[in-house]
């Protein structure tokens, strides 16, 4: 797993650091490093999961991101909602 320089996945909480965690070994499965681009910092939406340690982004795969998300979603299970965007993936633990 690779962290951008700023990032800080400390303060994730805990079952969000497992999806972490969880994502991180998906993605290695499929032959691609996780690039962590965002948690807590940065400028994100009005009430985002990111500003209460329960959301973090990810770099888009080179390769098939449309599969690498489907293959997150079921790995990361219903808690979690996956949501591919411009040039990232949104993670973030929202259990319904």
């Amino acid at each position: 797993m690779l962290i951008k320089a700023g990032v800080d996945i400390s303060r994730l909480e805990r079952n969000t650091r497992r999806g972490l965690m969880r994502a991180s070994r998906v993605m290695e499965t499929a032959g691609e490093e996780i690039v962590i681009t965002s948690t807590y910092e940065g400028t994100h939406g009005a009430g985002s999961l990111h500003y209460a340690n329960q959301a973090f982004d990810m770099r888009q795969p080179e390769h098939d991101p449309v599969t690498a998300i489907h293959e997150l979603k079921d790995c990361l299970g219903d808690d979690f909602d996956v949501v591919g965007e411009t040039d990232h993936i949104h993670i973030e633990y929202d259990p319904k």
